[in-house]
């Protein structure tokens, strides 16, 4: 054989394998994000901010979650139609931090790296956490309640799903930092309303009814919420009974404006949803993230809520 009959054969090789290298990096990476729901106003935010770092990057995605966030089976099922698709990533956010951990780790075995956002999983298996300190924000509720009833009085509160990362971590920040600053303020046990409105609403009239000397109540994310402070407006007790809950929405910066809730912990959703895209994206291509990356919490009230700053977070882009 000769030089010449050797070399077409190798050039041949050589021309597709760059075809095949070219059309492999024409493919757009595919980085779906999986939710603990959609329905409220702060997983809109979250999507908006990774639908935009999507296309920036420009890669697929998608956003999905369980019709409302009790639904813990129905997300484990949405994780796994995910998987079946062969994504290149997962951004998730785990409803239960040990019932999505099977998920994960077939993820993981998948060769599919994962980076959790908002509430994450008893594992080691995700390159990086995307969220506010929950501690520290339930520490900051914990010193706006202090503030408000003068360093004493008796709080109810109304928490979320109590088996998600975030309603524990705000709860014992809330809690410890009552201990620790406020001694003469009494914390009653925490009920549970998985985030529902109603229930969040009715347990409040219920808690109210059973402690006539109530001071304050406490809530733990969007849905409790608007539920506790829905409760307080119904029984014409703004003012009388202080209300610190978590998150934004229209409804919630309204009753911040008429004085049944004091003051809002709202979380910068836009940003999570924004860094945690960015974040899955370096990790695909082989740079270095940290583990835990915290977008930190704002507190707001009727004092600082038309300052710009605070109007950027609760009106994201989008």
């Amino acid at each position: 054989m000769n030089l010449r009959t050797l070399t077409i054969p190798l050039l041949l090789s050589a021309g597709l394998m760059a075809a095949s290298m070219t059309s492999v990096a024409k493919e757009k990476l595919y980085m779906p994000v999986v939710s603990k729901g959609f329905m409220l106003e702060f997983w809109q935010s979250v999507r908006d901010g990774s639908d935009a770092a999507a296309r920036e990057l420009n890669v697929k995605t998608s956003f999905v979650g369980p019709s409302d966030e009790t639904q813990v089976d129905q997300q484990v099922q949405l994780v796994e139609n995910i998987l079946a698709r062969k994504p290149n990533g997962l951004l998730l956010a785990a409803l239960d931090s040990n019932a999505l951990l099977p998920s994960v780790e077939r993820a993981h075995a998948q060769g599919v790296p994962v980076v959790t956002f908002d509430s994450g999983v008893n594992s080691d298996i995700p390159a990086s956490f995307v969220a506010t300190d929950n501690k520290a924000a339930g520490a900051m509720a914990a010193d706006a309640m202090g503030k408000f009833l003068g360093g004493k009085g008796k709080v109810a509160v109304v928490a979320h799903n109590a088996g998600t990362m975030t309603t524990t971590d705000r709860l014992d920040g809330f809690i410890e930092q009552m201990g620790r600053n406020y001694p003469n303020i009494k914390v009653l046990s925490p009920l549970y309303s998985e985030g529902d409105p109603q229930r969040a609403m009715n347990q409040t009239m219920d808690v109210i009814r059973a402690n006539p000397d109530l001071s304050a109540v406490y809530a733990t994310n969007e849905g409790c919420t608007l539920g506790v402070a829905s409760a307080i407006d119904s029984q014409e007790l703004a003012g009388k009974i202080k209300v610190i809950g978590f998150d934004s929405s229209d409804a919630l910066v309204n009753f911040l404006k008429a004085g049944v809730i004091q003051g809002l912990v709202v979380q910068d959703a836009y940003q999570i949803g924004y860094v945690g895209m960015k974040t899955l994206y370096n990790v695909l291509t082989g740079h270095e993230v940290k583990k835990m990356i915290d977008v930190p919490a704002v507190l707001v009230t009727g004092d600082n809520i038309n300052k710009e700053d605070i109007q950027n977070i609760i009106n994201p882009p989008g």
